[in-house]
């Protein structure tokens, strides 16, 4: 697993923009992918009325550099709520730091 310090930027790319992410690839860049598939880093276990359930499929390191291995969880939803810009958002929180434990006290 690449540390973040090795590299200038974080990318959240969708793991359906295979060119996006072959380019950074190559550029040996910090790339962390979400959408709905095994191979994603982060994608969506469940969607229920009220939460969904994410799930980390591989350890990542955040900024901070600590490091938060794969793990499932929910976070509350109010109505309809596009489950990429969930995942997206749920991402960049956790790599910014931001605890699981903190995380599913959010309301998307």
């Amino acid at each position: 697993m690449p540390a973040v310090e090795a590299h200038d930027k974080v990318f959240f790319v969708r793991l359906d923009d295979a060119a996006s992410i072959d380019a950074l690839s190559r550029r040996m860049a910090y790339v962390l992918t979400y959408g709905m598939g095994s191979k994603a880093t982060l994608t969506v276990s469940s969607i229920e009325d009220t939460h969904m359930v994410l799930c980390l499929q591989r350890a990542v390191t955040d900024l901070c550099g600590n490091v938060i291995e794969p793990q499932e969880f929910s976070v509350s939803l109010m109505g309809d709520c596009d489950p990429d810009f969930v995942m997206l958002v749920a991402g960049m929180l956790l790599i910014g730091g931001v605890s699981v434990e903190t995380l599913s006290k959010f309301v998307f």
